[in-house]
């Protein structure tokens, strides 16, 4: 009669150690940037993007385009950006984030990673993402993207190496119309201030 309940004890043990395993492999969200809510009115530092003016609040134009937060995450293989916004997208009319990256001190911002979503102004059926190195060139990279949290494969790029660190990050949103990849992204509707570095550290086994 002991056995069924030996046996029950095991798989409960088993079952915690698996979650907390589980819970303890989970890579812990970084915040790299913030943005005020209301402040997504085509008219912030649009003209340049480079972030130095990017929380003026008057004449919100829309909720999807609102850009409020961004994190980052990474595990051995990927590191995971997610975009916040207002709203979840996507929106009736077709709206596209970008967030860059600085690789070193040169400060070119040529890392970056770019979403596209469905809307009236373009032929998506369904949300779309890729990596550009502008400094290196070569063709967009895809990701793979659920929501708005996007995939990037570490070993896409030296600049995800270990011990690497994601240098003034910066965040967009724009209009996106026409087809993918040859659509036309603008004009910005949300831009944000720089925010945190974001250094790559994998954990110790």
């Amino acid at each position: 009669m002991k056995r069924p309940t030996l046996v029950a004890a095991v798989l409960s043990i088993a079952c915690i150690v698996g979650a907390n395993t589980f819970a303890t492999a989970a890579p812990v969200p970084k915040t790299i940037i913030e943005d005020p809510l209301g402040d997504a009115n085509f008219v912030n530092d649009q003209g340049t993007g480079d972030g130095s003016n990017g929380d003026v609040t008057a004449a919100d134009a829309g909720t999807v385009s609102d850009l409020t937060e961004v994190t980052l995450s990474n595990d051995a293989k990927n590191l995971y950006l997610m975009i916040l916004t207002e709203a979840a997208p996507p929106a009736t009319t077709g709206i596209g984030y970008r967030v860059r990256f600085n690789p070193d001190d040169a400060g070119d911002h040529c890392i970056l990673v770019e979403a596209f979503f469905p809307g009236a102004n373009n032929v998506l059926t369904g949300p779309k993402a890729h990596l550009i190195d502008s400094c290196a060139g070569g063709d967009p990279l895809p990701l793979e993207i659920l929501g708005t949290q996007i995939s990037i494969p570490r070993k896409s790029n030296a600049a995800f190496g270990k011990g690497a660190v994601l240098k003034s990050p910066q965040a967009q949103s724009f209009l996106y119309s026409g087809d993918y990849p040859t659509g036309m992204a603008g004009p910005t509707a949300d831009t944000t201030k720089v925010g945190t570095d974001y250094k790559i550290v994998d954990k110790k086994k």
